[in-house]
């Protein structure tokens, strides 16, 4: 059985697009970062820290544990402590170029994969209006960088995977299936 150690509804939705079938564990373990680790390093272990929390109550499954993060300079702008913050972060995207990073951890009882796929996204620039109406409307709280990718039209280009900046990049999770050799 596969489990999926999040409660995001879009890592969710995700995986059943791929066609598996999975159940739903919520990892208690909390995201921190290693600040004396690259970023990507970090972001390895916090998944690794999430699908080792599951595997204690799942202990023969397969394991899907994922954490993203929104990069712009050099730091993480998680998600949105109010709409003051959200504002914030949304005004310094506008016009630039950030990091969508996901990391990912896929484990059997006897083997574990970690990567860590990276998506630039280059948003238009935004109004005060845009960001605005966005904040108001409540669907940034929940969200690192104060945004959803599916929700907005704020992108103006985006390199590399559109499903890691929604939460679960598609195709490398796929290859992190086969690699780990699941027939399901």
């Amino acid at each position: 059985m596969i489990v999926l150690a999040s409660k995001s509804p879009r890592r969710k939705q995700i995986l059943e697009e791929l066609g598996y079938n999975f159940k739903i564990v919520v990892s208690d373990s909390e995201e921190v970062f290693d600040d004396s680790l690259s970023l990507d390093e970090a972001l390895k272990k916090v998944a690794e820290a999430k699908n080792r929390d599951v595997r204690t109550l799942c202990p023969e499954d397969i394991i899907l544990s994922a954490d993203t993060i929104v990069c712009f300079e050099n730091k993480i702008l998680g998600k949105p402590k109010n709409e003051t913050e959200a504002i914030r972060i949304l005004s310094s995207l506008s016009g630039q170029t950030h990091q969508v990073k996901t990391g990912v951890c896929l484990s059997s009882p006897e083997k574990s994969i970690t990567i860590v796929e990276t998506t630039n996204v280059t948003f238009r620039v935004l109004s005060l209006k845009d960001i605005l109406d966005y904040v108001h409307s409540g669907r940034c709280m929940d969200k690192a960088g104060a945004y959803g990718i599916q929700e907005t039209d704020f992108v103006q280009e985006i390199e590399g995977s559109y499903s890691n900046v929604v939460g679960l990049p598609k195709n490398r999770v796929q290859a992190l299936f086969q690699e780990l050799e699941v027939n399901l």
